[in-house]
Order: structure tokens, then sequence, then C-alpha cells
């Protein structure tokens, strides 16, 4: 039987994360009123469910999850980013009038490439000096916050985290959506905690007396240059992404596009599947070892994979699900997958309630939820094919299905072949994923056997990239629904958890 009670005290709290971001208030002190609503269909359904489903909730653990939820609503808002009193976009201005200031700091994150073919990172203010000739005071005082940066590349080649820098350049305020379903640049910057960006012309290195501090940077470079010793552009890179995620490497946009267009955006994204592909590599491994070994050395794998990727929402779910059943595999006990995802997602959401905004996030919880719960069901529906073949067809048509809604709310969009593609590419995905993970951990010890590896995945990444550009020259490879509001997709998953349980009632019946 279902322990119910559970399921739903957890899924009121995420209820009332989400309701932040529906019908926002204008006023900072005050919670948004979607989470009122919460509250009140919490406490509705504490006296009327309990009298028609009697084995599920009790009317205590309605109210629980009901005020639950209010209580996650107010600790999202209390935990969303504001800029202190002395944080460095004070100074900035809209991005047409002219601010230049000199701001010095230190680097968080290693030089990417925009789309403009810039470099960016991210930087920590320490003081900044304002560089117009008619400004009162020219000289530098101390400030605080994080900092968008973009810069020319040449400024920014051979950057590195934990580097003191001056940049100077246009200090200004980032732009907002003008338009619903366009990008909102502000929004964006403030989701990580940043509220000024600054358009560079210069990034001078600051002296020091300290060493380059170490970091998990240096073992990212070192896999990334391994892959591209051999395998050059744009092999390596794929093969990088494809094993630490497109965030930790500079992946051409033109790659990046054709894969989100033929609907393989989640090969390029580090997630649950390649977590999956790392734990069941070091477990296959050690299968003639006893579980407490297995489940030791599968801890050590996730630990390093997730400090690879550098802690990305979606591998952070997947890892905390991996050590779940690396706890069960010790124990030898039985985890239950629906449990152990709940549990994965309520901790990270406590951890850092702002992630059940990022998109990566949502699709990563969907589409295992899809998984667990659709996946036999469909199999069953294709007994009629060979037990893997069928099984090859059920994953991804899962998957698809229940990141449908999502993927239509943020990009309004629909890949036409996504389905029959990844049912083609997914033997490829696994070989080049896999040989990736392995030629990566043998270059940190012999970058040049690292290399000699992945140059094997010469032919495989080949034939992906081709099948990835064959269906983007298909006529009709994506339908244009338009964003759907926030409404549809909260229906959309009421309606799948609905017929799922339905499902799930009538087999035990």
């Amino acid at each position: 039987m279902a322990d119910w009670g559970p399921l739903i005290i957890a899924v009121g709290y995420i209820l009332g994360l989400a309701s932040t971001g529906l019908i926002f208030t204008r006023w900072d002190h005050l919670l948004p009123l979607a989470s009122y609503g919460v509250l009140l269909i919490g406490i509705v359904c504490s006296f009327v469910v309990p009298r028609f489903w009697r084995l599920g909730p009790t009317r205590q653990q309605w109210l629980t999850a009901s005020f639950l939820a209010l209580l996650g609503a107010a600790y999202c808002v209390w935990r969303t980013p504001v800029p202190a009193s002395d944080d460095v976009s004070q100074f900035a201005v809209s991005f047409r009038e002219q601010s230049f200031y000199s701001v010095y700091g230190e680097l968080e994150s290693s030089p990417q490439i925009t789309r403009s073919g810039k470099g960016r990172f991210w930087l920590r203010s320490e003081s900044a000096q304002n560089r117009d000739q008619q400004a009162p005071n020219r000289y530098p005082v101390d400030v605080s916050g994080k900092l968008y940066v973009t810069a020319p590349l040449d400024q920014v080649d051979g950057l590195y985290p934990g580097q003191s820098v001056k940049v100077t350049g246009k200090l200004y305020e980032p732009s907002e959506a003008e338009a619903p379903g366009e990008f909102d640049f502000r929004a964006y910057l403030a989701g990580k905690g940043t509220f000024a960006g600054l358009s560079a012309k210069y990034v001078d290195i600051q002296p020091s007396t300290e060493p380059p501090q170490r970091g998990m940077w240096q073992l990212r470079q070192r896999i990334v240059d391994a892959h591209q010793r051999w395998l050059g552009e744009p092999k390596g890179p794929v093969v990088s992404a494809m094993t630490l995620g497109r965030r930790a490497v500079n992946l051409p946009y033109e790659i990046q596009d054709a894969f989100i267009e033929a609907g393989l955006a989640h090969t390029l994204a580090a997630s649950g599947f390649h977590v999956s592909l790392v734990l069941g590599l070091v477990l296959a491994l050690l299968k003639s070892r006893l579980p407490k070994t297995q489940a030791i050395a599968g801890a050590i794998a996730l630990l390093i994979y997730v400090g690879l990727t550098g802690l990305q929402p979606s591998v952070m779910r997947a890892a905390v699900m991996g050590f779940g059943a690396l706890i069960g595999l010790a124990l030898q006990r039985k985890v239950k997958p629906l449990g152990c995802l709940m549990v994965a997602v309520v901790l990270l959401l406590v951890w850092n309630p702002r992630w059940i905004w990022d998109i990566g996030f949502q699709l990563s919880v969907m589409a295992t939820l899809g998984l667990m719960v659709t996946t036999t069901p469909l199999t069953k529906r294709l007994d009629w094919l060979p037990g893997s073949v069928a099984t090859l067809v059920a994953v991804p048509l899962a998957a698809y299905l229940w990141t449908v809604p999502l993927q239509l709310h943020h990009f309004g969009v629909l890949p036409s072949y996504s389905i029959l593609l990844n049912i083609v590419a997914t033997p490829l995905v696994i070989v080049v994923s896999l040989g990736g993970f392995v030629s990566g951990m043998v270059a940190l010890v012999l970058p040049i056997g690292g290399s000699a590896i992945a140059w094997l995945l010469a032919i495989p990444i080949q034939i992906l990239l081709w099948l990835v550009n064959t269906a983007n020259q298909i006529p009709g490879n994506q339908i244009q629904v338009g964003n759907i509001p926030a409404w549809t997709v909260v229906l959309s998953y009421t309606v799948y958890g609905s017929v799922s349980l339905w499902l799930a009632n009538r087999k035990k019946l």
C-alpha cells in the first residue's frame, strides 16, 4: 500500500514554492496570492477528500501539507536574492547611458564564449572606481555583489577562477523582457544573485603573492584538452559536453542550437542519464565485490562527477537519488524509486528553493517521473516488439510525454522527429558518453592516454552529428505551437497524475 501522507506533504511544499511564480504581489513583505490559494485548496481537501478516499492521506496530513505550502512560499520569498546596500549595482545605469567604471574583484568562474563572440564570466566585486571625467568622486569605494562581465576574447584568454582582476568598461542595469515569452535578462541575472552587468573594454590581471588556487576547474580543463587534442573542433567539445554538460564546456552555439532543434538537447546537459551511466559503469566493474565496497566506490564516483560538472541542479537531483540507491545497496534493502525521487527533490529545494525555476531541474524531475510511472505500461503495450526494442522505444517516449508541457511553456516548439531520433541515437549517445567519461578519468592521470581513448570516439560522434544535421534538414522538423501559460502546465500534470493513479489502482484491483 502506498504511503500517501508523506507524498502529499512533500507535494504541498513544492506547490508552495511554485506558487511564488504565479500572481506576484507588488509588495515584498507580502506573499503571492497563489500561495494562499494553495493553502485554501489544502484545507478544503482535508475536509472533503478523506470521506471518499479512506486509504489516502488523513485530515491532519492534508492540513500539514497546506500550512507547509504557505511556509514554503514564505521561505522561497525570503531566499530570493536582493541587492545589499553596498552592492555594485547601485552605480549601474541604463545601458544607453554612459557609466564607465573600473571594478576590482575575483573571478568566480572560467570565461566562456557568448553568442556575439565575446568572453563572459562572473566577478565577485570588491571595489569600484568611477572613470567619468566629471565624476565628483573618482576614488575607489568598497562594494559587494556579483557582477556579470563580458569582454573581448583577447582580454579573457588565460583567466581562471580565483584570479584577481580589474575590469574597466560600461556598468549597466540588465534589461527586462519587452514582451511575454522573450528572454528576461534581468530575471536571469537576479536568479543568480546578480543585479548589474559590465561591458568591459579591458581586463587587467592584478599582481598577487598567492599561488593560483587549485580547484575542479583545473581537472575539468584537463579533460576538455584531452578530448580536443586529437578529435579537434567540433568533435572534441561535443564529447566533453556529452560527458560534463555544455555548461562546463565552450561548445559552439551552432552545435547547441542544432541539438536543441533536433530534440537531443538533453544529451549535451549533464543529467540523470549521465549519472546513471557513470554509476552503472562503476557498479558493473565491481559486481564481484561486497555491496558496501560497491556503494563506497559508487559514492566516490558520484562526488567526482558532481564536482566536475559544477553542481548543476539536474545533476544534483540525480546524484542524491544515486546516493539513496547506494545506501540501499550497502544495507541490502530495496529502495522505492518514487520515494527516492521525492526525497531528492525536497532536499534540494530546501537547500535552494529557487531551483524550482531552473528549467534543467524541472525537465530532469519530470522526465525521471515519467520514466518511473510510464515506461513499464508503455513497454507492455509494445509487447509485439522484441523486449530490448520495446524498452528502447518506451524510454524516450515516456520522457517525451512527461516533458511536453514544460517544453511548450518555456520554448513553444516541439521537435517533430525527436522520439524517432532518440531511439536511433541512444546507442551512440551511450557509447560517446561512457567513452568520454573513461577517457576523462584516464586523462586526469595520463593526458595522452585519455586523448587516445577519446580518438576512438571519432566515428560514433561523426555519425551522431550527421544524424542531427540530417534530421534538422527534413521539412517540418519542428512544430511551432507558441508558449502555453503556466496554468495549462499545472492542468496537464494534474491530468497526467490522475491517469497514473487510476492505472495504478486498476492494476491492484
